[in-house]
């Protein structure tokens, strides 16, 4: 039932390849010191946010109070942390793997497989140091100074969707 006779098998490894810049599978990651401590400052940033609000429910449930004023600038304090750090490292791309179907992008806590014809849109931005990859309704970071080999990575995911439109 599964057997191949030798002219199939001869047959199947002289298919032509594919057009693109890879043939079967390219890995992309960052050195492993760069994502566990990215692990460790998340988990900071997480124990932070707990102490913060469970700090100021304590206060109220013990009769105490802290000025209005220093309680919201703590919080703003806080929304900028999370905004400003914590997203872009949960959202940033450790690893990337490309195939000739799917980019799967290993992030911090969680994996993402994207359908090149998921991928709606690529950003090169020239002063910064993300670009960005969005699908549906939401965009994942790969870092241009850590992933080992990103310009062949940009090519590869310009060159394997076309019908991204390049934006000046």
């Amino acid at each position: 039932m599964f057997a191949v006779s030798l002219f199939e098998f001869e047959l199947m490894k002289k298919a032509p390849k594919t057009e693109f810049v890879f043939e079967d599978k390219e890995v992309f990651k960052r050195h492993w010191l760069r994502h566990y401590s990215r692990i460790f400052i998340t988990l900071i940033i997480i124990v932070l946010n707990f102490c913060m609000i469970m700090g100021a429910v304590d206060r109220y449930g013990h009769g105490g109070s802290m000025p209005i004023h220093m309680e919201l600038m703590s919080f703003l304090f806080l929304v900028f942390i999370d905004v400003a750090m914590l997203i872009p490292m949960i959202l940033e791309a450790n690893e990337v793997i490309v195939t000739p179907e799917y980019l799967t992008l290993k992030m911090l806590y969680f994996k993402k497989r994207l359908a090149w014809s998921q991928i709606s849109e690529f950003r090169r931005w020239p002063f910064l140091v993300y670009t960005a990859v969005k699908s549906g309704r939401c965009f994942y970071l790969i870092n241009k100074r850590e992933i080992k080999g990103f310009d062949k990575l940009a090519k590869i995911i310009e060159e394997r969707v076309p019908l991204l439109e390049k934006k000046t």
